[in-house]
Protein backbone atom coordinates (compact mmCIF):
# COMPACT_ATOMS: atom_id res chain seq x y z
CA UNK A 1 0.00 0.00 0.00
CA UNK A 2 -1.25 2.82 -1.20
CA UNK A 3 -3.09 1.86 -3.62
CA UNK A 4 -4.60 5.49 -5.72
CA UNK A 5 -7.67 4.83 -7.77
CA UNK A 6 -8.37 7.92 -9.93
CA UNK A 7 -11.60 8.15 -11.85
CA UNK A 8 -12.30 10.95 -14.32
CA UNK A 9 -14.93 11.74 -16.34
CA UNK A 10 -14.62 10.94 -20.25
CA UNK A 11 -15.01 14.68 -21.59
CA UNK A 12 -11.09 15.95 -19.96
CA UNK A 13 -9.44 12.31 -21.09
CA UNK A 14 -7.34 14.46 -23.28
CA UNK A 15 -6.47 17.16 -21.50
CA UNK A 16 -2.86 17.24 -20.50
CA UNK A 17 -3.31 17.44 -16.53
CA UNK A 18 -5.25 14.17 -17.19
CA UNK A 19 -2.37 13.15 -19.07
CA UNK A 20 0.23 13.55 -16.59
CA UNK A 21 -2.28 13.12 -13.69
CA UNK A 22 -1.41 9.39 -12.44
CA UNK A 23 2.48 10.63 -12.22
CA UNK A 24 1.02 13.40 -10.15
CA UNK A 25 -0.16 11.33 -7.76
CA UNK A 26 2.44 9.11 -7.52
CA UNK A 27 5.04 11.91 -7.24
CA UNK A 28 3.25 13.35 -4.29
CA UNK A 29 2.99 9.65 -2.49
CA UNK A 30 6.70 9.57 -2.90
CA UNK A 31 6.92 13.10 -1.19
CA UNK A 32 4.79 12.41 1.67
CA UNK A 33 8.02 10.13 2.85
CA UNK A 34 5.41 7.73 4.90
CA UNK A 35 4.86 4.94 2.01
CA UNK A 36 7.54 2.02 0.53
CA UNK A 37 8.13 2.42 -3.29
CA UNK A 38 7.18 -1.05 -4.01
CA UNK A 39 3.91 -0.63 -2.07
CA UNK A 40 2.74 2.01 -4.99
CA UNK A 41 0.14 1.89 -6.99
CA UNK A 42 -1.78 4.39 -9.26
CA UNK A 43 -4.82 3.40 -11.40
CA UNK A 44 -6.47 5.26 -13.94
CA UNK A 45 -10.21 4.68 -14.87
CA UNK A 46 -12.09 6.66 -17.37
CA UNK A 47 -15.71 7.06 -16.94
CA UNK A 48 -17.37 7.04 -19.50
CA UNK A 49 -20.94 6.77 -18.35
CA UNK A 50 -21.72 9.14 -15.73
CA UNK A 51 -23.78 12.32 -14.78
CA UNK A 52 -22.81 15.45 -13.37
CA UNK A 53 -24.46 18.55 -11.24
CA UNK A 54 -27.11 19.52 -13.41
CA UNK A 55 -26.46 16.94 -16.65
CA UNK A 56 -24.46 19.64 -19.17
CA UNK A 57 -21.82 17.97 -21.04
CA UNK A 58 -19.17 20.24 -20.28
CA UNK A 59 -18.96 19.58 -16.64
CA UNK A 60 -16.12 17.18 -15.60
CA UNK A 61 -15.08 15.36 -12.64
CA UNK A 62 -12.00 14.24 -10.54
CA UNK A 63 -11.84 11.69 -7.90
CA UNK A 64 -8.90 10.39 -6.55
CA UNK A 65 -9.18 7.74 -3.56
CA UNK A 66 -6.31 6.43 -1.84
CA UNK A 67 -5.95 3.21 0.53
CA UNK A 68 -3.53 2.97 2.73
CA UNK A 69 -2.52 0.30 5.30
CA UNK A 70 -2.83 0.35 9.32
CA UNK A 71 -0.70 1.59 11.44
CA UNK A 72 0.46 5.05 11.25
CA UNK A 73 -0.87 8.17 13.24
CA UNK A 74 -3.38 10.46 12.52
CA UNK A 75 -0.82 13.15 11.90
CA UNK A 76 1.15 11.41 9.89
CA UNK A 77 -1.81 10.32 7.74
CA UNK A 78 -3.33 14.05 8.16
CA UNK A 79 -0.28 15.26 6.54
CA UNK A 80 0.20 12.73 3.93
CA UNK A 81 -3.79 13.45 2.83
CA UNK A 82 -2.98 17.06 2.60
CA UNK A 83 0.06 16.94 0.73
CA UNK A 84 -1.86 14.89 -1.69
CA UNK A 85 -4.59 16.97 -2.09
CA UNK A 86 -2.18 19.97 -1.87
CA UNK A 87 -0.19 18.42 -4.92
CA UNK A 88 -3.42 16.79 -7.12
CA UNK A 89 -5.58 20.07 -6.72
CA UNK A 90 -2.64 22.55 -7.86
CA UNK A 91 -1.75 20.04 -10.79
CA UNK A 92 -5.52 20.63 -11.98
CA UNK A 93 -6.13 24.38 -11.27
CA UNK A 94 -5.35 25.17 -14.85
CA UNK A 95 -7.70 22.82 -15.63
CA UNK A 96 -10.36 23.86 -13.48
CA UNK A 97 -9.47 27.28 -14.67
CA UNK A 98 -10.81 26.23 -18.43
CA UNK A 99 -13.85 24.23 -17.84
CA UNK A 100 -16.30 23.49 -14.81
CA UNK A 101 -14.63 20.38 -12.39
CA UNK A 102 -15.00 18.70 -9.85
CA UNK A 103 -12.18 17.02 -7.53
CA UNK A 104 -12.91 15.32 -4.31
CA UNK A 105 -10.03 13.22 -2.64
CA UNK A 106 -10.18 10.52 -0.13
CA UNK A 107 -7.62 8.56 2.10
CA UNK A 108 -8.79 5.09 3.38
CA UNK A 109 -7.37 3.06 6.05
CA UNK A 110 -7.74 -0.80 5.25
CA UNK A 111 -7.39 -2.99 8.86
CA UNK A 112 -4.85 -5.20 8.14
CA UNK A 113 -6.98 -8.12 9.42
CA UNK A 114 -8.98 -7.76 6.47
CA UNK A 115 -5.68 -7.29 3.58
CA UNK A 116 -4.39 -10.10 2.07
CA UNK A 117 -1.06 -9.75 -0.61
CA UNK A 118 1.19 -11.69 -2.42
CA UNK A 119 4.11 -9.36 -3.45
CA UNK A 120 7.57 -10.10 -4.30
CA UNK A 121 7.87 -6.31 -5.71
CA UNK A 122 10.30 -5.92 -3.21
CA UNK A 123 12.97 -8.45 -4.48
CA UNK A 124 13.28 -6.29 -7.75
CA UNK A 125 12.49 -2.62 -6.65
CA UNK A 126 15.09 -1.53 -3.90
CA UNK A 127 13.77 0.65 -0.60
Amino acid sequence: MPHAWVEYSANIENEPEIRALGRCVYDAMIESGIFPVAGIRVRMNRIDSYLVGDLKPEHAFVHLSVRIGEGRSHEVKKAAADLIYERVSSHLKPLAGRSPLAFAFEMQEIPSAYSYKMNNLRQYIPA
